[in-house]
């Protein structure tokens, strides 16, 4: 059972269990759209090695590919909408319409998962909707975030360089205006990641990708995560003395949108030994993320760990999702209630 937005699909001869389950937790099913018994509700099933790492996976999401989510856009939501999560179970048409419309008709930030290595790339690959569906590069983008674990941003950057994403006049401008040497910067990669990630080409990867989705998070497992981030000419952390380790460049061809690119590795927060599952792990942290992002909280250090944090616990619990992640709610209350004082 997976979401997009806070909405999910459930056939009425499968999703009894569901429903009640939601029901017994006290979660509002308002938003759940159930359709007819012809319809098989999504599943899945995961088989770990004994490190408690994905040996085999199967899926049936074909109510995602197959229904249109027309129904579910024109449900009512509330006006203080902020962000709006799209995954690749969707059908890659269905995929760009929400997150063209969303970005475009509720002004809300979007936020993509890409799912799997095969389904993540489906966001690049040719379709037979409208071309202007197609997602542009800066600052004319309506992706603002992806969550891709660092095979999935490979098949990403695969995709994006077959389809020709790479080869537009307005890719090539943002690009230039990023401010990386013609020379390259390995050295940089190495001195803000570690020789590792770069020979494998992740930095370099996120970077060329930076156009179409502004900030990219890269999963890295045990290596942490690495934070991308196309930043505008205005961006505070451009003249911050504390971020001057992690600013890779800065523009200096006169663009008047980029200033430059921030990278920053942040190292796991914890080593866990007593894995019990790693199913749901990338979406806890991206859940997570996203409640804090809602809350009005900076995409920084402070709020990266507590996703983190919120990943481990599944990673320590049998559910897909720990039951324990509520313990997180009044932290991130609390900061965001700081930052809002801040301000005032």
């Amino acid at each position: 059972m997976l979401s997009s937005q806070y909405n999910l699909l459930i056939p009425s001869s499968a999703g009894t269990t569901i429903m009640s389950a939601l029901a017994d937790e006290g979660l509002d099913t308002t938003c759940i759209q159930t359709l007819p018994s012809k319809y098989r509700t999504a599943q899945y099933v995961a088989v770990n090695d004994t490190k408690k790492d994905l040996l085999l996976a199967m899926a049936d999401m074909s109510i995602f590919a197959t229904v249109s989510p027309h129904n579910l856009i024109q449900m009512k939501r509330s006006p203080d909408l902020k962000w709006v999560v799209v995954d690749a179970n969707w059908n890659k048409t269905h995929i760009r319409g929400l997150i063209n419309y969303s970005s475009r008709n509720l002004k809300a930030k979007v936020a993509f998962e890409p799912v799997s290595v095969a389904k993540s790339a489906g966001i690049f690959e040719p379709h037979t909707a409208s071309i202007a569906d197609n997602l542009k590069p800066f600052p004319h983008n309506t992706l603002d975030l992806a969550t891709p674990n660092q095979h999935e941003l490979a098949a990403m950057h695969v995709a994006a360089k077959k389809y020709e994403y790479f080869e537009s006049q307005e890719w090539w401008q943002a690009i230039d205006a990023l401010g990386i040497p013609s020379s390259g910067a390995r050295d940089r990669f190495v001195s803000i990641t570690n020789s590792k990630l770069t020979d494998q080409g992740i930095p370099i990867q996120a970077i060329q990708l930076l156009p179409f989705i502004p900030t990219i998070l890269t999963k890295l497992g045990a290596d942490g995560v690495l934070m991308t981030e196309l930043l505008k000419q205005n961006d505070p952390r451009l003249t911050d003395s504390a971020s001057a380790p992690y600013i890779l460049s800065r523009c200096a061809n006169g663009s008047t949108e980029i200033g430059g690119v921030y990278m920053r590795l942040f190292p796991a927060i914890e080593v866990v030994e007593d894995v019990v599952s790693v199913n749901g792990v990338g979406d806890t942290f991206l859940g997570v993320l996203i409640a804090g992002l809602a809350k009005g909280l900076k995409l920084d250090g402070t709020l990266i760990n507590i996703a983190q944090r919120g990943a481990v616990m599944t990673l320590r619990s049998k559910e897909s999702v720990s039951p324990q992640l509520g313990e997180l709610k009044e932290e991130l209350d609390l900061l965001a209630k700081y930052s809002s004082d801040s301000v005032l």
